[in-house]
């Protein structure tokens, strides 16, 4: 170990390589000349925010260039002097987060102060970073039509993205890379959902819009200092009070009347469900004490209460009469509900259920219930400059989401899901003198996501009535918790050191990770049918015990170097280093089990307190990228360069052993043993241990990426790019099972448990190459827009190991190989765009400025939109979950493709057929013939618009109204056909019964609804 960080500190010190990514600030640089070329060094170069007064300066090298780092996100005057020439000033100088700007400047002989405006399409013109990045503006989170209002859906705007529908944290892909490659960061420090780096699809407001500056995606290449995972690196900032007061009030509100109706296809026969969406809330910022001391405050409220039908069979009165008060199912039988205020009841007859001679035993109940989901969040950033050297900030974040729905017909049979992210941050930057800038941090993080399970029977079983005429039965629900609390806290520290054409930067985070879970004892009772219930005669039950609550800790070690070398005025070089150490999970006070047959033995146990694995210390991480601009005008930029990024991946996949020490009962009624209810009786002993295999010697996640890009200004403002990415994953975490049968003895490796053990390792790998076209100008003179176009092929063995697996496991556990085949989310082709534009009418624009009826009527419009398209993903046809392949393994096995048939219905793809079900048959041998993920769905699109007037009040004070159009044109989002074929039963094979959006749990807001409008009013100054 000694050795190894030895030769770590040798490797660092050597490359004197320091980043100047600014994950969360920004940095501006250039180089300063005379009109014949000769660079002037010792000019003065002085930066001035505008909103705070906030002032740096520095002078430029003997080699003519300067360099002022850790800028705050905002808008400058930026000043140029030297003794004998013009003093240049360039006003509106915007400095956006995470990246450096290149301004180069020619002084002219002495004269008077020359003035200048720096275009927009200077600040996309970045010549420091190879990175693929998109930038998404103040004016486009302010301006363009979001259902839901969740910041994320933005992310679905910038190079690589792919939205499979729903547009938040979880169903948002960037660049072949899955949900546990993502990094996000808040004002710099750690702002991921802890047990997944996604934060639950419910939850909007973790970072209420009006709490962002700016963010930008860096989808590949990221620098060492901000590529903390394989994947895509997102980095939010938050705004600051400034010296004058500014603020806003709104409210967004919708209503199904406004709404289009879910299509018939989809509907499962329901009526359209009544909506009340609103969400409300403001911002206020200001100074305390002027040029020192700001405040800024923002606070959101989601309220939605949506018609959510469910139906199911009950027990009818004259079967519960039956039931006598002193049987130990009464309660049970009485705990089934009945019409209500907004449920009814409607008997079963000779008519509606033909042939069943218990047709008075059960009646159908329908509940009109509601989903509700009730959020609230809240944002304090105060900012101070204790001196021209020295500032702070201290920021804090707090949200609580709740989702509550029914599980089954009943009004009060609820299960409600509810998450409370918090986030804090607290820096101090000191500058020692131009050329030498330090910022220390403290970050904590943290993320909950629980489950609350409310039963009006008020047992821990789960009650099921095997057969029904209707829907099925009514499943009672039980009392049941599940919490899963995770905790980080970071402290960061970096350190960047101008030395002549060097920006040296060092840097370190120590994060200290807490996750605590638990959950409740709880089972399940089934009964053959309603009689049987009556009567107490149980089929079967089973019963899981509790998990006391397990203290799993952690710390992971990060550190970064990279030095940005500008090599000449025309080319830079990014040449840095990372080091990481992920600590294995501890569980504090001994109770985790692991589970290993490869280093533990037979025994699978590898004991109570035994290490969660081997700790690994070999993740270095090199990063190498260039810069060129090839000609003097500096409208071309030339970009490419390798990295490695080693991950941690998902949390919740390291808790193995805190799993393996529940243990589970289970009991069937036979010929000799008749069960009724209660079944404690029936679980003796210290119960079956079920477990949970994992690769204790596996290694650690990494990702290896590379890219080449041109990048080029265009007319009008515009910025033109053009990518090739590229990027490999190895060591992915993979799911699969052990302890297989051997088909030729029928026996198991380990007979002392049971075959098809689920296990846990790193053995996936992956591919992604992709072209990109990216078209972008920033918003000025009224208009803003940006396009992407993403050509791409991403191939895996499984996609688990990026959190987003298709299969549990692959068909044949001992042939990864097997399975590979494009990954779950591969769209060929993908296109998203969005476009802020104000109509050029009115005071202050080109056209009726003259104050008149007619200025007053058609000025100040704007008009916004938003557009997403694909190709469609692949279709992975499996058997039913029942199919028990030869090896004991089940869940994934595939059919057998019929020679010659077609995949395509005879009569065309439709939605009611997309794929020809004879074109399948039942495995003649072990495994299936059909390979995963042979064919594809269909594609989509859809285009949001948005309409908004401005109303001015008083010189600072405006009121604004707007109209949202959420897939305007109503275009059907069809999502994945019905891909589990039953060769006993292909009814409903290779349909399409549900829409895009239908993440868990299911909502009316995001992308893939129906056509909906939304309302909005908002008073700012």
């Amino acid at each position: 170990m000694r050795q190894l960080l030895l030769f770590v500190y040798v490797t660092v010190s050597c490359l004197a390589t320091f980043s100047q990514a600014q994950v969360d600030r920004a940095g501006l640089n250039g180089t300063i000349s005379d009109p014949s070329g000769r660079v002037l060094p010792q000019a003065q170069v002085t930066a001035v925010e505008i909103a705070t007064g906030l002032r740096r300066t520095t002078s430029s090298s003997t080699t003519g260039t300067y360099d002022i780092p850790e800028l705050p996100v905002g808008t400058y005057t930026i000043t140029f002097e030297h003794p004998g020439f013009k003093p240049v000033t360039f006003v509106d100088v915007e400095e956006v987060i995470g990246r450096t700007r290149t301004l180069d400047v020619t002084l002219q002989v002495s004269g008077t102060n020359e003035r200048m405006v720096v275009s927009a399409n200077s600040a996309l013109m970045d010549r420091n970073t190879s990175a693929v990045t998109g930038l998404i503006e103040r004016e486009q989170a302010n301006e363009l039509p979001l259902n839901g209002r969740d910041w994320a859906s933005l992310t679905a705007f910038v190079p690589g993205a792919i939205d499979t529908g729903g547009s938040n944290q979880r169903t948002i892909r960037f660049a072949g890379r899955g949900l546990d490659d993502s990094n996000w960061t808040y004002d710099g420090v750690d702002a991921t959902n802890i047990v997944n780096q996604t934060q639950r699809p419910w939850v909007r407001l973790a970072i209420p819009l009006d709490a962002i500056e700016e963010f930008r995606v860096d989808s590949l290449m990221a620098s060492a200092e901000e590529g903390a995972t394989g994947g895509p690196q997102l980095n939010v900032s938050s705004p600051s009070g400034t010296n004058r007061f500014h603020g806003r009030l709104f409210e967004f509100l919708r209503n199904n009347v406004f709404d289009a109706p879910v299509p018939q296809w989809a509907s499962n026969g329901e009526t359209q469900q009544p909506l009340r969406l609103n969400q409300f809330g403001g911002a206020l910022g200001g100074p305390i004490v002027h040029d020192k001391t700001f405040f800024f405050v923002a606070s959101e409220v989601y309220r939605q209460n949506w018609g959510f039908p469910v139906s199911g069979d009950v027990p009818s009165a004259a079967l519960m009469a039956t039931v006598p008060a002193s049987s130990p199912v009464y309660a049970i039988m009485h705990a089934f509900p009945g019409a209500g205020p907004r449920t009814f009841l409607t008997p079963w007859t000779p008519a509606n259920d033909p042939g069943d001679p218990n047709y008075a035993d059960y009646d159908l109940l329908t509940c009109s219930c509601r989903q509700v989901v009730n959020e609230g969040s809240v944002m304090l950033r105060l900012d101070q400059h204790f001196s021209a050297d020295t500032t702070g900030f201290m920021r804090f974040n707090y949200d609580r989401s709740a989702d509550t729905q029914p599980v089954s017909a009943s009004a009060t049979d609820l299960q409600q899901r509810v998450s409370a992210p918090v986030n804090g941050a607290l820096e101090l930057l000191h500058i020692f003198r131009p050329t030498l800038v330090n910022e220390t941090k403290f970050g904590f993080n943290r993320a909950t996501s629980n489950t609350y399970n409310y039963s009006d029977s008020g047992i821990v079983y789960q009650v099921a009535i095997a057969t029904g005429p209707g829907p099925g039965f009514i499943t009672q629900n039980y009392d049941y918790d599940s919490i899963y609390v995770g905790n980080s806290f970071s402290g960061l520290d970096n350190l960047t050191w101008i030395h002549g054409r060097h920006t040296l930067k060092f840097g370190a985070e120590i994060r200290r990770i807490q996750l605590n879970q638990e959950y409740g004892e709880h089972g399940k009772i089934t009964f053959s049918t309603v009689e049987d219930l009556a009567a107490n005669l149980v089929k079967k039950a089973s019963l899981s015990g509790a998990l006391p609550v397990n203290h799993l800790r952690k710390n992971d070690y990060f550190g970064y170097a990279q030095d940005e070398y500008k090599w000449s005025s025309s080319l830079t070089l990014n040449l840095g280093v990372r080091y990481t150490i992920f600590d294995l999970f501890h569980e504090v006070n001994g109770l985790a089990n692991p589970f290993d047959f490869a280093t533990c033995g037979p025994q699978g146990f590898c004991g109570v307190g035994a290490s969660f694995g081997q700790q690994n210390y070999g993740d270095v991480d090199p990063r190498v990228a260039f810069a060129w601009t090839p000609w003097k005008d500096g409208q071309t930029v030339i970009r490419g360069g390798f990295g490695t990024y080693h991950e941690d991946g998902q949390l919740d996949d390291q808790n193995l052993p805190a799993k393996n020490e529940v243990p589970s009962y289970a009991a069937t009624s036979n010929s000799s043993l008749q069960l009724t209810y209660p079944v404690g009786p029936y679980f003796s002993g210290a119960g079956t241990l079920s477990p949970n295999a994992e690769q204790r010697n596996r290694k650690d996640s990494y990702v290896e990426q590379w890219s080449l890009s041109a990048q080029r200004a265009l007319p009008a403002s515009f910025v033109g790019t053009v990518y090739y990415l590229g990027s490999h994953g190895v060591h992915l975490l993979e799911t699969n099972v052990v302890n297989l049968i051997n088909p030729a003895t029928g026996l198991v490796q380990y007979p002392a448990f049971a075959p098809a053990v689920p296990w846990r390792g790193s053995v996936g790998e992956s591919t992604y190459n992709g072209l990109s076209v990216a078209l972008r100008r920033s918003f000025s003179h009224g208009l803003l827009v940006t396009g992407n176009y993403t050509w791409s092929h991403e191939i895996d063995n499984g996609s688990n190991g990026s959190g987003d697996g298709d299969e549990i496991s692959p068909q044949n556990p001992l042939c990864l190989a097997c399975d590979r085949a494009s990954g779950t989310w591969d769209a060929r082709h993908v296109i998203n765009g969005n476009a802020v534009y104000e109509l050029p009418f009115g005071k202050g624009k080109p056209l009726l400025n003259d104050g008149g009826t007619a200025s007053t009527i058609l000025g100040n419009w704007e008009l916004t939109t938003t557009a997403l398209a694909r190709t469609g993903f692949p279709v992975n046809v499996l058997m039913p979950s029942s199919y028990t392949a030869p090896d004991g393994a089940s869940g994934t096995e595939r059919p057998d493709l019929v020679p010659g048939v077609s995949l395509t219905p005879p009569g065309g793809r439709t939605i009611a057929d997309w794929i020809n079900p004879a074109a399948f048959a039942t495995p003649a041998g072990e495994f299936g013939t059909a390979p995963r993920n042979l064919l594809r769905g269909p594609g989509t699109w859809q285009v949001d618009l948005g309409v908004a007037k401005h109303i001015l009040l008083t010189e600072r004070a405006s009121l604004e109204f707007r109209s949202e159009f959420f897939n305007i044109f109503n275009h059907p989002q069809l999502g994945l056909p019905q891909s589990t074929f039953n060769p006993s039963n292909t009814t409903g094979f290779g349909s399409i019964i549900d829409t895009v959006n239908t993440t868990t749990p299911i909502s009316p807001v995001g992308s893939g609804t129906p056509r909906e409008i939304q309302f909005a009013l908002r008073v700012g100054f």
